[in-house]
């Protein structure tokens, strides 16, 4: 049937010559374009966060081709926005045909409250996709809803364990310490260097804090040892120092927070480790 694409044609004209009624005619003969939803893939996943990739597509009723004027989207995560986005028209829907609509969308892990619990305790979390895509017509830009909700995978924290005791040297007043942290990564995907806070301890006494320090970078499904370096006052530091430097044993404790891709992870470690040289 030829009427609506000659109709839809001679709107400008008719809007010039101010015939609402065939105007109205136009608006029923046009059918709004559909969107359909058809797949979410991970593109990207690592520490700092996921790259979804959307892909819908959309449909064209008429017997004419459209435009894709504009694109509107915002990703909530646990109920959180967490991303918003645009992305420019250009895209031409065939006459009665379809176009695929593809966008990558970068959700930070940091953005998300709670993130470090999370990471911990679960395997994914929940997002929702909103928006609206515009299409241009005859009769102006129609809008049409966007929705989507899934889960998205999440990685797993690295673990940090306290992995030894090393004297680096020894004189009359003084004894010289590594110690080793020793930092797994169980995914495949390497860990970038971060930041290290902490205050150590040495049975029950602090003996080094640190703010700032630097983190190495860890290889996916490998693992890193960040050496801590401590010096103690062997007046002071008593049995505890006596025991170190006769190759015994000695309670070790390290709390804080490693900062990793701006995720914010909690440390209270503790071993009891003997000195080696």
């Amino acid at each position: 049937m030829r009427t609506r694409p000659l109709l839809l044609a001679a709107l400008p004209a008719l809007a010039l010559c101010g015939c609402a009624e065939l105007g109205q005619y136009a608006a029923a003969a046009l059918q709004r374009p559909k969107l359909t939803f058809r797949s979410a893939t991970i593109q990207a996943l690592d520490l700092e966060g996921a790259t979804v990739g959307f892909a819908f597509d959309l449909e064209n009723p008429n017997g004419f081709g459209l435009d894709l004027a504009r694109v509107g989207y915002a990703i909530e995560a646990e109920g959180t926005r967490v991303a918003t986005g645009e992305l420019p028209g250009g895209l031409r829907i065939p006459a009665s045909g379809k176009a695929p609509l593809t966008f990558p969308v970068r959700v930070r892990f940091r953005d998300v409250p709670g993130i470090a619990s999370l990471l911990g305790a679960r395997d994914a979390l929940r997002y929702r996709l909103s928006g609206h895509v515009g299409v241009r017509t005859a009769l102006g830009v129609i809008d049409i809803p966007m929705s989507h909700e899934d889960r998205l995978t999440l990685p797993k924290l690295p673990s940090f364990a306290l992995d030894g005791l090393a004297i680096r040297s020894v004189s009359l007043s003084k004894v010289g310490l590594d110690v080793r942290l020793r930092v797994r990564n169980p995914n495949a995907f390497p860990i970038p260097a971060g930041r290290l806070g902490y205050a150590l301890s040495l049975a029950g006494a602090t003996v080094a804090r640190a703010d700032d320090r630097s983190t190495e970078r860890v290889p996916g499904s490998g693992a890193a040892v960040i050496s801590i370096p401590v010096s103690i006052d062997l007046a002071g530091a008593g049995r505890a120092a006596r025991d170190l430097v006769g190759g015994g044993a000695v309670d070790v404790g390290l709390k804080g927070t490693a900062d990793l891709a701006g995720v914010p992870i909690p440390l209270d470690l503790g071993a009891r480790l003997p000195a080696r040289r």
